[in-house]
């Protein structure tokens, strides 16, 4: 096939496909004015019923029409290369997230070696060498044990004409918070103890109420 044909024949194929595309638009421009009339009318209307100036919608030209389309469509594509722009940088920040490990600490000092090249560094992870307690809860006999010290110490106090300690301590199995703690109640010479689970404070039944005990002159305990 010589040149002039091939050329021919190129040409011949963009006016199809330019008049094919000229029709397109053509369709596309008369449904927009179609569109654009339907909106003057109902607002023409809605203006007289309320007897207020109506104003049409400028209808644009074919030209018009379609650069404003296609501005459209740039637009719409500099918002997905945004978009897709901040999913790039959430997915990264995610990896980083995930990824990210705690500052590890030298274990040994950097050595010099005989030709004075330096030996690498051991590294292991860092963990935090101290302990981390609470006060424990205590026994019921510890309980006890504390209980007994007290009244042995200040059973003029708590006005008793003699040392009720060697006497019976009973334990009542009941549990009760008083002032947020968590007590073991005991008997003891005719009166009523509360112990807290932590040893922290001792309370004696006064009337119906629980009342601490002040005393700070308790010995060892038994």
């Amino acid at each position: 096939m010589s040149k002039e044909k091939k050329l021919a024949k190129k040409e011949k194929k963009t006016a199809k496909k330019s008049a094919k595309l000229e029709k397109s638009q053509a369709k596309a421009y008369a449904k927009l004015v179609k569109k654009i009339d339907k909106k003057n009318a109902k607002a023409e209307k809605k203006a007289n019923k309320k007897n207020k100036p109506f104003i049409p919608l400028a209808v644009p030209t074919q030209e018009e029409a379609f650069a404003v389309e296609g501005g459209s469509k740039v637009g719409k594509i500099i918002k997905m290369i945004i978009l897709i722009v901040l999913i790039v940088y959430i997915l990264f920040f995610l990896v980083l997230w995930f990824r990210y490990e705690a500052p590890i600490r030298a274990e040994e000092q950097t050595t010099v070696s005989e030709d004075g090249s330096k030996a690498a560094v051991e590294y292991e992870r860092y963990s935090n060498p101290h302990t981390i307690t609470t006060t424990p809860d205590y026994t019921v006999s510890e309980a006890k044990v504390l209980l007994k010290q007290v009244l042995h110490d200040n059973w003029a106090k708590l006005g008793y004409s003699s040392d009720p300690s060697s006497g019976s301590i009973n334990y009542t199995s009941n549990i009760a918070n008083i002032d947020n703690n968590d007590c073991y109640i005991f008997t003891a010479g005719s009166k009523t103890y509360a112990v807290s689970t932590k040893l922290s404070t001792v309370y004696v039944n006064q009337n119906g109420s629980y009342q601490p005990l002040t005393f700070h002159d308790d010995d060892i305990l038994f």
